[in-house]
């Protein structure tokens, strides 16, 4: 059975708290960075698909968090078992994630994105960008001055124009440059000891953005 909305479950915290600080959900389908035509047909503008990740034993509840990248629009649902009927818009590229209801920061799932085929817009939004190094939760050596930033991004259209880096120590981490031409910054300055965080908002030639996860990484 699926449900939304279904109350937190003790079990998912005894579990996180005997397997230790972090576990990870697999995700299954959709793929990452795929474009997916699997959905069932609703309307010209809407489909219906099934998400599916890999379950974990006794964890009740599962959040999924999906976010339209067009509008930024953000929903979650509930479900009791590893998989979950959405209504999607057709055209549209989406983001989503799978993590444990009651332990949300210890037992969940990467970020994945994807685009729902469908009749649409002839100008397509970026892929959300994805780290390369440091790996997101990265630690680099506690010797290191500087750190060199690299990120990945695809568009459908092949139209990225520039890129908007946000860096900092704050969690929520502020404009650091501006329209950048390429995919990396070089030589930023860091310190041991201190946990850094980053995003970088991806732009096109017909004005689409999209915005990736915030990053983090720690010296030393």
């Amino acid at each position: 059975m699926i449900a939304l909305f279904l109350g937190n479950c003790s079990a998912d915290s005894d579990l996180a708290e005997l397997l230790g600080p972090s576990i990870n959900i697999e995700l299954t389908f959709p793929e990452n960075l795929s474009e997916c035509t699997e959905g069932t047909l609703v309307s010209e503008t809407e489909s219906e698909l099934t998400f599916l990740w890999e379950g974990i034993d006794r964890v009740q509840t599962y959040k999924m968090t999906l976010t339209n990248l067009n509008t930024s629009n953000i929903q979650e649902f509930e479900s009791d078992q590893p998989q979950l009927n959405v209504l999607l818009k057709r055209a549209t590229p989406y983001s989503w994630s799978i993590s444990s209801a009651s332990s949300p920061n210890k037992i969940r799932s990467e970020t994945w994105s994807f685009y729902n085929e469908g009749p649409g817009p002839e100008s397509f939004v970026p892929s959300p960008a994805t780290a390369i190094s440091p790996a997101n939760g990265a630690s680099i050596s506690a010797t290191a001055t500087t750190v060199n930033l690299r990120w990945n991004a695809e568009d459908r259209d092949d139209d990225i124009v520039g890129y908007d880096l946000y860096f900092g120590e704050d969690n929520d981490p502020a404009l650091f440059e501006s329209d950048l031409e390429n995919d990396q910054f070089l030589g930023i300055p860091v310190a041991a000891g201190i946990t850094y965080y980053w995003k970088v908002i991806t732009k096109d030639s017909q004005g689409n953005e999209s915005i990736s996860p915030i990053f983090s990484f720690t010296v030393g």
